[in-house]
């Protein structure tokens, strides 16, 4: 299996907080970054476009929260939005369903765990079509 070539950062979007991981050109793991606070989509798609330009990055993944039935609710209206709006800015989006990825009871930073789950899906699904 080669490693993806290109640096991709993930978003786990939530209402107020957002998680962060990333996969750094020619690696095959994730890594957790910073946790975003935001009080609206615009300052989380500030906060976003500033972590893409910073990591020189041009491909974003987003968590797509799917209902257990696998309907997409409320909240994966509102990725689907930020990733068009995304998009428009000229970033390349994939999603991947984040359902179950949140960890419970844990010490660690749940938003960013839960990014970095869904990166290393994303990764794991795409390694071989690089």
């Amino acid at each position: 299996m080669s490693p993806i070539s290109e640096t991709l950062l993930c978003f786990d979007i939530g209402t107020r907080h957002t998680g962060v991981a990333i996969s750094f050109a020619g690696s095959d793991m994730a890594v957790t970054k910073e946790t975003i606070n935001h009080t609206s989509l615009e300052e989380l798609l500030e906060g976003i476009t500033a972590l893409m330009n910073l990591y020189h990055s041009n491909h974003c993944i987003l968590g797509l929260p799917r209902l257990p039935t696998g309907i997409e609710g409320k909240q994966a209206a509102i990725v689907r939005t930020i990733g068009a709006k995304l998009a428009q800015k000229g970033q390349k989006v994939s999603y991947i369903d984040e359902r179950y990825t949140t960890p419970r009871n844990s010490q660690y930073d749940g938003n960013a765990a839960a990014a970095c789950t869904i990166l290393n899906t994303f990764l794991d699904q795409n390694r071989n079509l690089t």
